[in-house]
């Protein structure tokens, strides 16, 4: 019986990653993962696998494309989470501090998750539908310290990764609520005024792609369809989103035009003094306010979002993005409990992320392999031998393999080494053996030393 070829292809929307990428990416996430434990977030991992009631309840369109499993195991249908937000509130809601018994999770609580995510998407070029995200948040406290120092974050996990030219934008939802009330925005027939909202913070987010011009003309547009939420603003609602959208300056300078544009509009005021306290707090922690930038055109997470806002961008790279975006959501945990629960947080794009720091050859994909050191095989019968110095190697911590290269000639198996970045050889012939020592090659610098076989272990330790 002859069997079936099958032909090795992947789903559209999923990567493989050779060595090079693997340990790109793992020496990147490493660097990451150092920043955000200096901030003491703690390290989760919740299920690649929740029930679908808890992820569907999120109504973006992001909560729309859920993959779904099939299992005749469970009753309840299941699902791949599309982010670490959807579990992570489950997993607080799940697990309230009992103060008799020292159980759960005591409040405020700073948690960090990293691992891939799925969502049902077509595949595109740069949108996958399995990705990893890298998230922090710190649940329990409504203090603008909380998002201060996730901004603080941004920028300090950026310089880890040797990215200079970057701007982190802030804008409050707040602010973006008082704007619906400044262009006076109200219910219309059967459609809301918070959809009408929606739609037109939909339609600002497009400002760098259409430019302010072709923005208000379609904050004006009267749809044909009456049960479409467009905002069908008036010319003067349109002339004060302009003034909005127009205001420059430092970032002082903006909250103060800004507060004066939304003189009487409570909730604009309140969010403008959220984001000052923010400027307050980063300044009492030395960052820069050069790379922090108010932006009051940032429209994102309409659906979860109830203040601050933020988005990271790399200025030598911005046709990737926002990699790194978050903002406080007070509301995801009331879901499962009923009850309102502060939280701030971000979530870096890992593959995009690393896509553009490949862009811009912040990236050392040299590495091939974690191999540090190969033991040449050159004697047939002395298999024996070899494995004891692989093992003695092993034993203080030197990654080490011995060769089993089909051409087990010196030349065949130094040029493998080679090939693989293999930075040592170990040396052993007839001579050697003889001898008792070894020949030491550093591939990196062509040096060859020969010594003793019992002072092999102090020669890697010092190396």
């Amino acid at each position: 019986m002859v069997e079936t070829i099958v032909k090795p292809e992947r789903p559209g929307g999923f990567l493989d990653f050779l060595p090079a990428d693997y340990l790109a990416r793992e020496d990147m996430l490493k660097k990451i993962e150092g920043v955000y434990r200096s901030f003491g977030f703690d390290p989760i991992e919740t299920p690649r696998i929740e029930f679908l009631k808890t992820l569907a309840g999120e109504t973006s369109d992001t909560g729309k494309n859920i993959f779904h499993i099939k299992s005749s195991q469970d009753d309840e249908p299941l699902a791949m989470p599309f982010d670490h937000t959807v579990p992570f509130a489950r997993l607080l809601a799940a697990n309230p501090y009992d103060a008799k018994k020292r159980t759960g999770i005591r409040l405020p609580w700073r948690r960090m998750v990293v691992g891939p995510v799925f969502r049902s998407d077509t595949p595109q070029s740069g949108r996958y539908r399995q990705f990893y995200q890298f998230d922090v948040d710190i649940a329990g406290t409504a203090s603008m310290i909380a998002d201060a120092e996730i901004v603080a974050l941004m920028y300090l996990t950026m310089k880890a990764l040797g990215v200079e030219n970057f701007r982190i934008k802030v804008n409050n939802r707040k602010v973006l609520n008082g704007l619906a009330m400044l262009a006076g925005i109200r219910n219309r027939d059967r459609i809301s005024a918070d959809d009408i909202t929606k739609e037109m913070m939909r339609i600002l987010d497009k400002l760098d792609k259409i430019g302010i011009d072709q923005v208000l003309k379609e904050l004006q547009a009267i749809p044909e369809n009456p049960e479409f939420p467009a905002p069908g603003l008036t010319a003067e609602a349109a002339e004060k989103i302009r003034s909005f959208l127009s205001l420059r300056g430092d970032n002082i300078q903006k909250i103060g035009r800004c507060g004066e544009l939304f003189h009487g509009v409570n909730i604009a005021q309140e969010g403008l003094e959220e984001l000052s306290r923010i400027l307050n707090y980063l300044r009492s922690m030395d960052i820069p306010e050069a790379y922090v930038e108010i932006d009051f055109s940032i429209a994102r997470g309409l659906d979860y979002y109830t203040g601050p806002v933020f988005e990271t961008v790399l200025s030598d790279a911005p046709g990737f993005g926002s990699v790194f975006s978050g903002g406080r959501y007070n509301d995801l945990v009331k879901r499962f409990t009923g009850k309102s629960l502060p939280a701030t947080g971000t979530s870096i794009g890992v593959d995009r992320l690393f896509a553009a720091l490949s862009h811009l050859g912040l990236l050392d994909k040299s590495r091939q392999t974690v191999t540090e050191v190969m033991i040449l095989r050159l004697e047939k019968d002395r298999d024996h031998q070899y494995l004891e110095i692989a093992s003695q190697l092993r034993r203080i911590g030197i990654n080490t393999e011995i060769s089993m290269v089909e051409d087990n000639s010196f030349k065949g198996q130094f040029n493998y080494a080679i090939s693989r970045g293999i930075k040592f050889i170990v040396i052993c012939g007839a001579l050697e053996f003889e001898k008792e020592t070894v020949q030491v090659k550093n591939l990196e610098t062509r040096k060859q030393e020969e010594i003793s076989r019992a002072d092999l272990e102090t020669y890697f330790i010092k190396k």
